[in-house]
């Protein structure tokens, strides 16, 4: 379907053109477009900043938004939505979420807390709703239960230790104008920068902070997925998909927007929109919380199987890490060496310039060596720490650079208030916490997939590549 009239277009940060605007190298994951004359001239036009404003411009932005060359800028036109606030057990957060709600219809579902009295008194208050669960059942049962009243074709589903305002809101509610939209979620930060490395993390890795680029979200893609902590809804594919999976304690979220994806809708990201998030105060808290995440790894895996799995690596740079893992050098380096050889001349047949080919042919198993390196880190750590004590002086020092550059790059990359070594070690007990509830949860559910990744085929990996997405474009 093409993207309706009255909308623009803002490039991705991260595209690149060549060939006076016939070539576009960008999207997630990253291609190569290749366009045709009046197909560049329209490009240009639209990724300027131009109205969509004919069926043919339409449809190559539809194209440009699907690949993620681009990101929609919608009319200035708020749709009606009603709010869902499910809470348990916390008064005072729920206070300050309601503030910023008034004006819009609210349903404040109690998911049986113990002070009942309390929430009425606050949901009066600011003239909300009241739906009463006499037992706890969980955020996707409350928020189910919240989601059947209402008349709004949208629904904004908004966690009580979340404080997001109505303007928030309202600017999500404009890309429903785009009628393949299911779903939008906004950029949640951490509500207060308690200071020290606990809040250098809070405020810099949180796992609800998708960062401040602008995404269409999908498995496989840069960001595959948006947290409930706040999150708007079309109301019909929600209850068509039979809304939350409310077996799930965590994870659910990533199963619905998986889910409303798998029936063909779009859902973006967008960070224009802001919300605050209350985060754990103490390491105990953060650390508990970081366990009970990881263990929605198997039951996402049992139901999703690919778009759950933790790596994804093409065969040749799996064998040259393979291959330098069991100290063979020369042999990983030749592995290594042909295989960028072979993806830069797949590049230059699909007419990337030759500076961009060999620049992304050299950094191909840079970025599979680094997600490697989370990846064990995070889930087989205590193998790694094995491995790092029997090796002695250069060997030692190689497995211990190997793991420290995904947290160092990222230090670099956010420059959080806190020096680089403490930001190494608690981002390693970060994700080490997480791997602790990846097989806390594979226990549970007798799986392993969540554990290993997938290798993908050269044909399926190069829709990960820069690789040329078919005929040119018109």
């Amino acid at each position: 379907m093409s993207i309706p009239p009255g909308f623009r277009l803002v490039p991705d940060r991260a595209n690149r053109r060549h060939d006076g605007g016939r070539i576009l190298i960008g999207g997630s994951p990253r291609r190569v477009l290749r366009l045709t004359d009046k197909g560049a001239d329209a490009a240009q036009r639209l990724l300027a900043g131009a109205v969509v404003s004919d069926s043919g411009e339409a449809a190559l932005a539809r194209r440009l938004l699907d690949a993620g060359l681009a990101h929609p800028l919608p009319p200035a036109e708020p749709q009606l939505f009603d709010v869902v606030v499910p809470v348990y057990d916390d008064a005072a957060a729920l206070a300050r979420c309601l503030e910023t709600l008034d004006g819009v219809q609210v349903t404040v579902v109690d998911d049986g807390s113990a002070d009942a009295a309390a929430v009425r008194d606050l949901a009066d208050k600011h003239r909300a709703t009241v739906v009463r669960l006499e037992r706890n059942n969980g955020p996707a049962a409350a928020r189910n239960r919240g989601s059947a009243h209402g008349a709004a074709d949208l629904v904004a589903f908004v966690d009580s230790d979340a404080v997001v305002d109505v303007r928030a809101l309202s600017r999500l509610s404009e890309h429903f104008a785009d009628p393949d939209v299911v779903a939008v979620a906004p950029r949640v930060r951490a509500a207060v920068d308690a200071g020290g490395v606990l809040g250098a993390l809070a405020v810099s890795w949180s796992p609800l902070d998708l960062g401040p680029e602008p995404a269409h979200v999908h498995a496989g893609g840069r960001i595959a997925y948006v947290p409930s902590t706040v999150l708007m809804v079309r109301r019909e594919p929600l209850l068509a998909v039979g809304g939350f999976d409310e077996s799930m304690r965590y994870g659910e979220d990533v199963d619905l927007v998986w889910r409303l994806i798998e029936r063909g809708g779009c859902v973006r990201y967008e960070p224009a929109a802001t919300a605050t998030h209350d985060e754990p105060s103490t390491w105990t808290s953060w650390l508990r919380r970081r366990i009970a995440y990881g263990t929605s790894a198997a039951p996402l895996a049992v139901r999703h199987g690919e778009r759950a799995v933790p790596l994804r690596v093409q065969p040749a740079p799996a064998a040259a890490l393979l291959l330098a893992a069991i100290r063979r050098p020369a042999l990983a380096a030749a592995v290594a060496t042909g295989t960028a050889a072979r993806l830069r001349r797949r590049l230059r047949a699909a007419a990337v310039p030759s500076a961009d080919a060999t620049v992304a042919a050299g950094l191909a198993p840079v970025h599979a060596s680094l997600g490697v390196a989370r990846w064990a880190t995070q889930l087989w750590w205590p193998a790694v720490l094995l491995l790092a004590a029997r090796r002695r002086g250069r060997s030692r020092a190689a497995v211990v650079a190997t793991v420290a550059a995904p947290p160092l790059l990222e230090w670099r990359k956010r420059r959080p208030a806190v020096d680089p070594i403490r930001w190494t070690a608690a981002v390693w007990l970060d994700e080490a916490a997480y791997g602790v509830g990846v097989w806390r949860g594979c226990l549970r559910a007798r799986t392993l997939r969540p554990l290993f990744p997938a290798i993908s085929s050269l044909r399926t990996a190069a829709r990960r590549d820069m690789t040329p997405t078919g005929r040119p474009a018109e």
